[in-house]
């Protein structure tokens, strides 16, 4: 009953635009950034991902999957835009137990402060939590029933700064 749990904070996003921040789109470093996703979250056979209905979370995702990444669904919702940590945890612990892979497409501080409540403390926990960049992706597992799932429950494997290019 291992869960794996991955948590991708949105690439780099166009602050020139002028629009609101729910309708700001990617760079054009940041859409390289997400397609270089792709690689790095194919091979976990992705069940669900929970993305963020704002423009450069849901860029970031479409991005990852021209670069490899694959989900079985994806759950785009107004309500993930704002949500804080504590509610996607809340969440997390009614999803069906067939599902064994989540991955999570989100903004800073959530992301952040996702990782270091499921996480067990570790420098790399602190880590994350101090300073998730933009394209930002982090591999927790877990051992046991999403209902279980509670604070500090979760191993950190990695925390990688996705690049897609020369800058």
């Amino acid at each position: 009953m291992e869960k794996t749990i991955i948590v991708i904070r949105h690439a780099k996003s166009d602050w020139s635009t002028g629009l609101p921040d729910f309708e700001r789109p990617l760079l054009e470093r940041g859409r390289k950034d997400a397609c270089a996703m792709g690689p790095l979250l194919e091979p976990y056979g992705i069940d669900l991902v929970w993305c963020s209905a704002a423009k450069r979370t849901q860029e970031t995702w479409d991005c990852a999957c021209l670069g490899g990444a694959h989900a079985q669904e994806v759950d785009s919702r107004p309500s993930f835009y704002g949500a804080w940590a504590d509610s996607l945890v809340s969440e997390m612990l009614a999803l069906d137990e067939s599902l064994s892979v989540l991955a999570i497409v989100s903004h800073q501080p959530t992301v952040g402060d996702l990782v270091e409540t499921l996480a067990r403390p570790s420098p790399l926990t602190a880590q994350a939590a101090d300073h998730f960049p933009t394209a930002g992706v982090a591999v927790l597992t877990y051992r046991g029933l999403w209902e279980g799932l509670h604070p500090g429950s979760a191993a950190l494997l990695s925390f990688t700064r996705v690049r897609g290019g020369k800058r």
